[in-house]
């Protein structure tokens, strides 16, 4: 057989396990797919489907079919930690608000009510998970899991299938995610952790005046009842501030990828 004809024959499976290994890693971590509550299955069978679908919209600008095969691994690793990136910054989303309901559930005392997280594999607090399945749920109706695969077909104009090239920028766009994390978990947790700080405060005060109250009984139900209240009347602010912060997130994963200006 010749050249041509192998290269005819097994370029769009090259296109194709390059698309895989990009779309592979998203399709693993973004919510809610990540974790054991959606079986594997149905994760590869759905990696599978949309990396058929990209396959011929980027096979025109794939790169040519390695002549050997450890030449085919080092591009496949360079897709997959792409995909990575990918997937990282959608878990990052929606790990921000999670990881601070679970800090005011520790100001709180009530850490150990805690459950099975599917989606974290872990046992997390009940109020964490209850900002992780409203995040999940904002990200899902604000459209956030088309817009990161849309980021993902736009890379290939940038980076074509099996041209993936490793940029120290992609490590600096990590970092810049993973703060502005920080930075939206503490300031949708700041009226709680503020308010439960308060009655910790008032609660101490109270027990140095009347050293006979049981300060521990009073003070966790007092730190109960405070932070539900509060909770129900931020809750509507937290999906305001998610919301408003979601389109920061996805416009710093688009910048990574500078539009090429074909007719130029």
């Amino acid at each position: 057989m010749s050249t041509d004809s192998i290269s005819f024959l097994y370029a769009p499976m090259w296109t194709f396990f390059c698309v895989l290994s990009r779309v592979g890693p998203l399709i693993a971590m973004m919510p809610p797919l990540r974790g054991s509550s959606v079986p594997m299955q149905v994760k590869t069978m759905m990696a599978l489907m949309i990396a058929g679908c990209f396959t011929p919209l980027v096979l025109e600008q794939a790169t040519s079919l390695p002549p050997s095969l450890p030449m085919m691994v080092i591009p496949i690793v360079k897709e997959l930690l792409l995909g990575l990136l990918f997937g990282s910054a959608a878990l990052v989303i929606l790990s921000s608000l999670q990881v601070g309901g679970q800090i005011v559930s520790q100001l709180a005392g009530l850490d150990m009510a805690s459950s099975a997280d599917p989606n974290m594999e872990e046992d997390t607090a009940v109020v964490g998970q209850l900002f992780s399945w409203m995040t999940m749920a904002l990200f899902l109706a604000f459209g956030g899991h088309r817009q990161f695969f849309h980021v993902c077909i736009d890379s290939f104009a940038h980076y074509p299938a099996g041209g993936v090239l490793a940029d120290e920028a992609w490590l600096l766009h990590l970092q810049e995610l993973v703060l502005h994390g920080f930075s939206v978990g503490i300031r949708a947790m700041a009226p709680m952790a503020l308010a439960v700080f308060l009655a910790n405060l008032v609660t101490a005060l109270i027990g140095r005046t009347l050293p006979q109250l049981n300060v521990l009984a009073v003070g966790f139900n007092v730190n109960a009842l405070v932070l539900l209240s509060v909770l129900v009347l931020c809750v509507g602010s937290v999906g305001w501030v998610f919301q408003n912060e979601l389109a920061g997130w996805l416009q710093m994963t688009t910048d990574l990828f500078p539009v090429i200006d074909h007719h130029g």
